[in-house]
């Protein structure tokens, strides 16, 4: 009996945590990004969320290696989670390539974490990646 509510209450747990969802819908392919300017994400998030607060990364890809520039909601500026954009400027200057956004719930696994397609970011690439 006892292993029966055990198991009982993991897989409520685990189902739970399943059913959190953050859906990125901008920035996207037909999105630009530019040094100096705005960026804005949007995004859609499931109700267990409520008392989350997200972060959101930048992530370029080159060579097919995917590589953490910056974590925009760092030093305090996280986001409620089931809030549904964010506005980040001045965009800082990164080089010219293709960019990504992953946007997750503070604290939990990345694996969990919503990725964005790639889109274009234009800079003259002043900041060291």
């Amino acid at each position: 009996m006892k292993f029966s509510a055990l198991a009982v209450a993991a897989l409520a747990t685990a189902a739970s945590t399943v059913s959190a969802t953050i859906t990125l819908i901008q920035p996207w392919a037909s999105t630009t990004w530019n040094a100096g300017q705005a960026g804005t994400v949007q995004w859609s998030s499931t109700e267990d969320l409520a008392s989350k607060y997200c972060e959101v990364h930048l992530l370029t890809t080159v060579n097919q290696t995917v590589t953490f520039v910056a974590n925009f909601t760092a030093n305090g500026n996280l986001i409620p989670c089931t809030y549904t954009s964010a506005n980040f400027h001045p965009l800082p200057d990164y080089p010219s390539g293709q960019y990504s956004i992953r946007m997750g719930p503070n604290g939990e696994s990345t694996d969990t974490y919503a990725y964005s397609g790639q889109f274009p970011f234009v800079g003259t690439g002043s900041v060291a990646i």
